[in-house]
């Protein structure tokens, strides 16, 4: 990499990067990475030389929309860091502008994708940036708009929170915790609900002036470990902080938290920050099954004038009630009755039953999500299409864009929807969530393939394959790498593919499927009969491909292997198939497989070569 020019060329180096006909930018046979204008941009800002870094901010930021994927963190970073140095001097309307626009794009990008649920946390970040740059400018009702804004791109459950801008006041509902938008100087920049009762919902408050930086984070968790706490043992755990008499000491000068019936501690000490003495005073409280925590910095130099202010956001601060959010039994041990019933083979219709009774104890996005794709996946299972439809639906809907924690839970609702989609004809809303199925979908099998946008294929450009998502009613799964199933959800028939073999001679190829149908299926492999099949023909001058189709007859191995067994990705019974058989195809020096079992009365043959005939291997 080039060496980054000294500041004092900061203005050559932001009339360089803007300007495509100057001579050092004609020497250049292509323009500039957005992930090197990000680096020059950070440099600059280094340098303090503002106005260049502004300018190259700007341009890296606009490089990297221009990149896609590639040049995504130049995008955001570079992003932000324009919003930063317009505030920095002062720009605040330029300021609140940018951060705006930045929302707006991500927004439209984010929906042109068919993602819409997730909260966006870099926009997030960027109207907590418009909402300080609007207070600096003096426009409160920009801020207020913007806290709007803010609320609705943090997208908290339907009912758990409710947002008041004529008050103007955020109320946490099922908390009965009300909060100030906006108090004197102090506003609310960020929001971070949680999903999950395990989870902290945030939020934060500053105020900022030239000289002056005040923040106050307020947390709040459901602790269902806390119902069986004794008072003597809430005590104890009171008792710990002794031990840090020195810190308690130094926050007796700050305000208590205001609420009735808390057991609760304050600690204070110095912290540095940005170049001088800070401190930070941190309360921690506990409340029924509640704990609320709050963190505030200030610099030690303005101690006195925190003591006041964070006295005023207290006073502001109501909580009414601390209601308690489950029965008899906490949602953790209901949780893990359910996973186990749904981990069992035939388990899936006590894990629903179970699911309906804790529905009174739910309230989070996740659990909520996770009750409704147990009794969704049981309905299905039932025959109940309508119902585990509309089921299904809500479970998605909570879902979002998934969550890591629940990924299984999560990728289960998504295949069930899809293929009661499908099966009712819903095919622009099938597609959708089956692509987003398949995106869930992490492992070695996903190496070098994607979806195109705007079409129903899992798609290798290098090796020019082409695999539908879904033929017929079998929809496809990925396994590891190079293999992949099609899959019959209401049945649990499965179809397994393989790519990217070499070739090999018909006596190896014989001998190795032999031993993989005893070793694998537990299958005895009897009698072998080939037949002619006929590939999909290639398209765009690609040489054609060659194919057989071999079937052998097998039965089950004398020691009782390869008995019935249920489907792991459907959880259906499978039967033992009377015939194996195999589409073998060859092109351009691979083989791809295809394998199906054939049940008694020939169910699956069908289904097979139609999936036979729509691959492009």
């Amino acid at each position: 990499m080039k060496r980054l020019l000294p500041s004092r060329y900061g203005s050559l180096l932001a009339a360089v990067l803007l300007s495509a006909c100057t001579a050092a930018w004609a020497a250049e046979p292509q323009p500039k990475l957005a992930h090197i204008l990000l680096l020059e941009a950070q440099h600059l800002n280094r340098e303090e030389s503002w106005p260049a870094a502004t300018t190259a901010a700007r341009v890296a930021m606009e490089a990297g929309r221009r990149e896609g994927v590639n040049g995504i963190v130049a995008m955001l970073d570079g992003g932000s860091l324009l919003v930063n140095l317009l505030y920095k001097q002062g720009k605040y309307a330029e300021a609140r502008a940018a951060a705006e626009e930045q929302v707006e794009y991500e927004e439209q990008q984010t929906a042109s994708f068919g993602s819409t649920v997730t909260p966006d946390l870099h926009g997030a970040a960027l109207l907590g940036l418009a909402i300080e740059a609007s207070m600096a400018a003096g426009d409160r009702a920009a801020v207020v708009r913007l806290q709007e804004k803010l609320y609705s791109v943090a997208k908290p459950y339907s009912g758990l929170w409710r947002l008041s801008p004529d008050e103007p006041r955020l109320h946490y509902e099922l908390a009965g915790l009300s909060l100030p938008l906006i108090l004197g100087q102090w506003k609310l920049t960020k929001f971070e609900p949680a999903n999950s009762r395990d989870f902290d919902s945030r939020v934060l408050y500053t105020q900022k002036s030239a000289d002056s930086h005040l923040s106050a984070e307020i947390s709040l968790s459901y602790d269902e470990l806390q119902r069986k706490k004794t008072s003597s043992q809430r005590q104890e755990w009171l008792k710990s902080y002794d031990e840090l008499g020195e810190q308690k000491a130094r926050a007796s000068a700050m305000p208590d938290l205001p609420f009735d019936g808390l057991t609760a501690v304050k600690l204070q000490r110095p912290e540095p920050c940005d170049g001088e003495p800070c401190t930070n005073v941190y309360w921690t409280a506990l409340r029924g099954d509640w704990r609320m925590e709050i963190d505030v910095i200030f610099r030690s130099r303005d101690e006195a004038q925190a003591v006041e202010q964070v006295r005023k956001l207290f006073a502001a601060l109501k909580w009414q009630s601390a209601p308690q959010l489950f029965r008899e039994r906490t949602m953790a041990e209901q949780n893990r009755d359910m996973d186990s019933h749904w981990n069992t083979p035939g388990g899936w219709s006590k894990a629903a039953e179970l699911a309906e009774q804790a529905k009174p104890d739910a309230f989070f996005s996740e659990e909520i999500a996770r009750l409704q794709t147990f009794i969704g996946v049981a309905q299905y299972r039932r025959g109940a299409l309508d119902a585990a439809r509309r089921t299904l639906d809500l479970a998605v809907l909570a879902w979002g864009d998934g969550s890591a924690k629940n990924e299984k839970f999560y990728k289960a609702a998504l295949d069930y929807a899809a293929d009661i989609a499908y099966r009712q004809r819903r095919d622009t809303e099938a597609v959708a969530l089956n692509r987003t199925f398949i995106e869930w979908q992490e492992s070695d099998a996903s190496m070098g393939w994607g979806i195109p946008k705007g079409e129903n294929a899992f798609v290798n450009h290098w090796a020019g394959m082409r695999l539908p998502l879904r033929v017929g009613t079998y929809r496809l799964r990925l396994g590891d790498a190079n293999h992949f199933y099609y899959e019959n959800l209401q049945t649990g028939a499965q179809l397994g593919l393989t790519v990217g073999l070499a070739q090999s001679s018909d006596q190896e190829l014989e001998s190795l499927l032999r031993a993989f149908m005893t070793k694998k299926l537990g299958l005895q492999a009897g009698e072998m009969h080939i037949t002619k099949f006929s590939p999909k023909p290639a398209e765009h001058g690609e040489p054609q491909a060659t194919g057989r189709k071999w079937e052998f007859d097998v039965t089950k191995l004398p020691d009782g292997k390869g008995a019935s067994e249920e489907a792991p990705a459907t959880g259906v019974l499978r039967e033992t198939p009377i015939k194996m058989a195999f589409w073998i195809v060859d092109r351009k020096g691979q083989r791809s497989l295809l394998r199906a079992p054939i049940m008694d009365g020939g169910q699956t043959k069908a289904e097979a070569n139609l999936i036979a005939q729509a691959l492009s291997l």
